[in-house]
């Protein structure tokens, strides 16, 4: 007895003395993508289209927000779905709306571009190759262009082109945090904060990442990029960190996790008012009881869906705002354009 209960120390003993190495072998890792003491990845990128300082500075006072969209190239009807629906800015004057892209190799289509950008003025485009894998580049150029160009805009929303957003909910709680929380109006990003997500080590996902990529396991805290919020001091201070912090392609951990760390930021959940399954928020949206409990919908799929979304929005309060709402109300195309497929 006394014997198998030496061998069960001895056990225990090298289990905890393994746990230990290991622990201390992962906190003695150095994130490849912590600051470092001279500028590793400057945004050298030249500007194709730019509206510069028209999209801010036409405004009487000190605009509210800003929203900046990552687009690609081939996206036009969700740009003017957009511009259409939630992003009205007859509608919402204290609000401005920018679309965010880089070039394509198809000459037709940056003409294209070119054309939409003559009509709106809300295109800023660089001449970096508009993939999957230059998003990054993509939110490095929008903390750039903002800190420039619209430095004293409130708040700044980042959505993908993807995203309905209940602007009423959306302005209502940012008029709130401004007037009531003043810890909320530096500093901070409002966001569906992930915690703890799992690296993907599958070779085979268009996530993968390899140990030489990124060493852990698991991503300290970051944002879903699908939507977030900034306080209007964030876009110079991110985007000076930015240049000090090796390169990265997955986005959403660079910018709103390596990056905000670095300007040292603090997070604010925003989880309860998302819903990123598409049927999900479809239900949510339409719902009398989940409406008000919504402000970011995900609809990756459908167009129609998009504007159905936003006339369920505009008639739940068409009884505050009769008149605004009267000559924003719409006959849209139904048509669901099939090659409109949304790089993000």
């Amino acid at each position: 007895m006394i014997f198998i209960l030496f061998i069960a120390l001895i056990i225990h003993a090298d289990s905890t003395q393994l746990q230990n190495t290991t622990i201390a072998t992962e906190s003695s890792i150095k994130n490849p993508y912590s600051p470092r003491d001279h500028i590793v990845n400057p945004h050298d990128f030249l500007y194709i289209l730019n509206p510069g300082y028209s999209v801010c500075n036409d405004s009487n006072s000190d605009l509210f927000v800003l929203v900046y969209v990552h687009s690609g190239p081939g996206n036009y009807q969700r740009r003017i779905v957009i511009r259409e629906t939630w992003a009205t800015r007859s509608l919402f004057p204290e609000m401005r709306l920018i679309f965010m892209m880089g070039k394509s190799l198809d000459a037709n289509q940056m003409k294209a571009i070119q054309y939409e950008n003559e009509i709106y003025r809300d295109i800023v485009q660089e001449d970096f190759l508009d993939s999957y894998k230059n998003l990054t580049y993509k939110g490095i150029m929008a903390l750039k262009w903002i800190s420039k160009f619209c430095p004293k805009t409130k708040y700044i929303l980042k959505v993908d082109d993807d995203i309905v957003v209940n602007t009423f909910t959306l302005l209502n709680h940012l008029k709130y945090l401004h007037k009531h929380k003043v810890d909320a109006q530096k500093g901070t990003i409002l966001c569906l904060l992930w915690t703890a997500m799992i690296v993907m080590r599958d070779s085979k996902s268009k996530w993968y990442l390899s140990k030489e990529d990124f060493p852990f396991d698991k991503f300290p805290p970051y944002c879903s990029g699908s939507a977030y919020i900034l306080t209007g001091d964030m876009a110079a201070k991110m985007y000076n960190a930015s240049l000090y912090i090796p390169f990265f392609w997955v986005d959403d951990y660079y910018i709103t996790g390596a990056v905000a760390s670095a300007a040292n930021v603090t997070y604010a959940q925003l989880g309860s008012l998302y819903t990123i399954p598409e049927q999900l928020a479809h239900t949510r949206f339409m719902s009398a009881k989940s409406f008000y409990t919504i402000m970011f919908g995900h609809f990756p799929n459908s167009l129609n869906s998009m504007r159905e979304i936003w006339r369920r929005i505009l008639t739940l309060h068409q009884h505050k705002f009769p008149n605004r709402i009267r000559v924003n109300s719409f006959t849209w195309d139904e048509t669901i354009h099939q090659n409109d497929k949304a790089i993000r």
